[in-house]
């Protein structure tokens, strides 16, 4: 009896160690680990990896957590029928239940998602050789989780960049304020984000349309061009308009 309890102890730490691993890596700060990885730290570096072929990742991690708590149900009810007979399976359901809710799933994934950083750098060594050692199977799994996938019609696409650039305008939202230097800059990073999407035409001005001086001008009168435009910085040009000779920066 005491060997069961033991062993079912230590099953559920183990559940509480994949369950808090899972919520700890996917919740880790992309630019944080992305920083250290650059200044040289391993563990930051094989966080960024893991999070690259995340659906091994999740898929070790589940395969881990199912298994642990499979067993220890069963060696639960193996040991509460032998005690209570056939109640023993009720007494059972309920006590996993409730132990594997509370202390292998609500509390690791509490204390997981307040330490993201701190908890998946500890870890990640250890996960990776989880992931390492199962990754046939979930290799398998993934395989087959895809074709029924395709048999219904989903597609599996790439859709990272779309994550990460509406994460970043959610971002950029919540830090929303009513101060309009804050304003300009939250609108010129969302232009940003539109790069993408924006024309060539749309920045740029033909060379056709651009305002320039003739630098052998009279000061007078260059000065009356200067102040008739509506630009700080205008092209100066001798000979032809194709000879840009500088740069006149007009100042009120």
């Amino acid at each position: 009896m005491l060997i069961t309890l033991s062993a079912i102890f230590i099953l559920l730490l183990l559940s509480a160690f994949f369950s808090g691993s899972e919520t700890a890596l996917t919740a880790a700060s992309r630019p944080l680990m992305h920083q250290l990885e650059n200044s040289g730290n391993r563990r930051a570096k094989s966080i960024n990896r893991l999070n690259e072929h995340r659906e091994r990742l999740i898929g070790a991690i589940l395969l881990g957590n199912n298994l642990v708590n499979i067993l220890a149900s069963a060696l639960a009810t193996s040991l509460l029928i032998t005690m209570f007979g056939e109640t023993g399976v009720v007494y059972a359901t309920v006590t996993m239940t409730l132990l594997v809710l509370i202390f292998a799933e609500i509390l690791p994934k509490t204390y997981a998602i307040r330490n993201a950083n701190r908890m998946s750098l500890a870890i990640v060594p250890t996960v990776n050789v989880l992931v390492l050692i199962l990754s046939p199977v979930t290799h398998t799994i993934n395989f087959l989780v895809r074709g029924v996938l395709k048999v219904f019609g989903v597609a599996h696409a790439d859709d990272s960049f779309v994550s990460s650039s509406e994460e970043l305008r959610g971002a950029i939202a919540l830090h929303a304020d009513e101060d309009r230097a804050v304003e300009h800059e939250q609108a010129m990073l969302r232009s940003v984000l539109d790069l993408a999407e924006v024309q060539v035409s749309e920045i740029m001005v033909h060379r056709k349309d651009v305002a320039m001086i003739d630098a052998d001008l009279p000061a007078g009168r260059m000065v009356e061009e200067v102040l008739a435009s509506p630009f700080t910085r205008i092209p100066l040009w001798r000979g032809q308009p194709d000879n840009i000779v500088g740069v006149l920066h007009a100042k009120a």
